[in-house]
Parts: structure tokens; C-alpha cells; sequence
């Protein structure tokens, strides 16, 4: 429970946290389907987070138990905190997940509030430009020290995938967020400057090695399915 002297719009509630949100919603006509209180028991002075279960993602709203804090994430699958913030009140928390249940797009829920960020990285992928972003992120990292990503970047068969890169190693997906299909090549290192490029699911032993960056992309684009498009919004669920 919290103190109604720090929380008092949780007076009518006992301190109650998960039942003032749900008390809080209705006044405004918003019904919270799933609502659960959680809390460390090797903490009992730490944060109580309230987790709201809704189609779209969950949402975690933190309180702090030492000072009125209210802090707000709300998740998409995979990608976790869609949108976050620092909330004054549990009202202002009510209006965003009324928002976020009925499926209002990230800028204008975080549009609406000064209180809430939305991730560049969900609001790409729910305004079907995935795949530019995931380019975008790449180059800027590599700063234009990496011919192989810019090689690749400038291929426009492989333009229109998601890009992963770790280790030197590029993958690509058709889709931003698991489940990934893993029926694509990928190019990595090779000794002597080389590169292998290859199935995901193969030993990297088996990889064909190649001398040259237009090499290996001309492998993994010869290696394209047949239906292999544009790559596609994730249809996987997580929390």
C-alpha cells in the first residue's frame, strides 16, 4: 500500500494503487481489462509497479514509495517502452492508456502529453518505415566507415530489409521484431580480410567465402526468395 499522505488521490483506496488506477479510470470511462500490483519483497521500501495487461502492450507504472513519483512505460512486444514518462498525476496515467487501448498512433498520444517520449524505433515501425530506420541507426553508428554496410545499404533489394548488426556481421530480416523467418543470408568476417556469407542455419564452416563486398551482396541477393518484399510489421505478441 502507499502513503495517502504522499498519494492522496489513493485515499478513497487505502493506498491502494492497482485499484485506484482502476477507480481513477472509470471516473473517466476508460475500463482497464487486467490490472496487478507487484513489489520486491527484498525491497519493501522500493517502488510498487502497477501492470496493466492490454491488447496493444502492457504498461508498467512505477510509484515510488519515499516521494510522489509517478513514472509511466508502455510496451510494444518485442520492443519494449513504446512510450515513457515521468506523470504528475495517476489521472494523467489513465488518459494515455485510454489512448493506448483504443490504438491511437504514438505521436499523437505523446502529442498530447509534454509528459510522455515515444521511441523513434516504435514509431517507425507502426508507421511502416522499419526497415528506414534500422538503416538510418546502422550508417550512423558505422559513420560511413563501413563499405560493406554502405554497399549493402545502396543495393536496394537489400534496402527494403532490416538490418541487425553485431560483430561485424550483417543480417537481414523482413521483419523489425521476432519472429524472424532466419531464410535470409548474412554476410560475415572471414580470415585474410574475407568475407563469408551464407544461411543462418548452416555451420558457419559451410559459408561460401568471398574476396569482396559486391561479391558477398550479390550472393545474398541472388539468394533472395521469390516472394521476399518489403519488409513487414512483426506479427509476434511478447510483454
Amino acid at each position: 500500500m502507499m502513503d495517502t499522505v504522499l498519494y492522496p488521490e489513493l485515499s478513497p483506496d487505502a493506498g491502494d494503487p492497482g485499484a485506484g488506477l482502476l477507480r481513477i479510470a472509470a471516473s473517466a470511462g476508460i475500463t482497464l481489462a487486467s490490472v496487478r500490483v507487484t513489489s520486491s519483497p527484498s525491497a519493501p521500501h522500493g517502488p510498487v509497479t502497477v501492470v496493466v495487461t492490454a491488447e496493444r502492450g502492457a504498461v508498467h507504472v512505477v510509484l515510488e514509495r519515499d516521494r510522489h513519483e509517478i513514472q509511466a512505460r508502455l510496451n510494444m512486444p518485442w520492443l519494449g517502452a513504446a512510450l515513457h514518462g515521468r506523470a504528475e498525476t495517476l489521472e494523467d496515467v489513465a488518459e494515455a492508456i485510454g489512448d493506448w487501448e483504443r490504438g491511437d498512433p504514438l505521436t499523437l498520444i505523446a502529442g498530447r502529453r509534454a509528459w510522455l517520449t515515444a521511441s523513434p524505433r516504435a514509431v517507425a515501425q507502426e508507421e511502416g518505415r522499419a526497415a528506414e530506420y534500422a538503416w538510418d541507426v546502422e550508417r550512423a553508428a558505422a559513420a560511413g566507415q563501413w563499405p560493406l554496410l554502405e554497399e549493402a545499404y545502396n543495393t536496394p533489394e537489400l534496402r527494403r530489409l532490416v538490418p541487425f548488426v553485431t560483430h561485424g556481421r550483417i543480417t537481414f530480416h523482413r521483419a523489425p521484431a521476432p519472429p524472424f523467418s532466419h531464410d535470409l543470408w548474412e554476410i560475415g568476417p572471414a580470415a585474410d580480410g574475407c568475407l563469408r556469407v551464407g544461411g543462418q542455419s548452416e555451420p558457419l564452416s559451410e559459408h561460401t567465402v568471398v574476396a569482396t563486398a559486391a561479391e558477398a551482396i550479390a550472393l545474398v541477393v541472388q539468394a533472395l526468395p521469390p516472394d521476399c518484399g518489403r519488409a513487414v510489421q512483426a506479427t509476434g505478441t511478447g510483454g
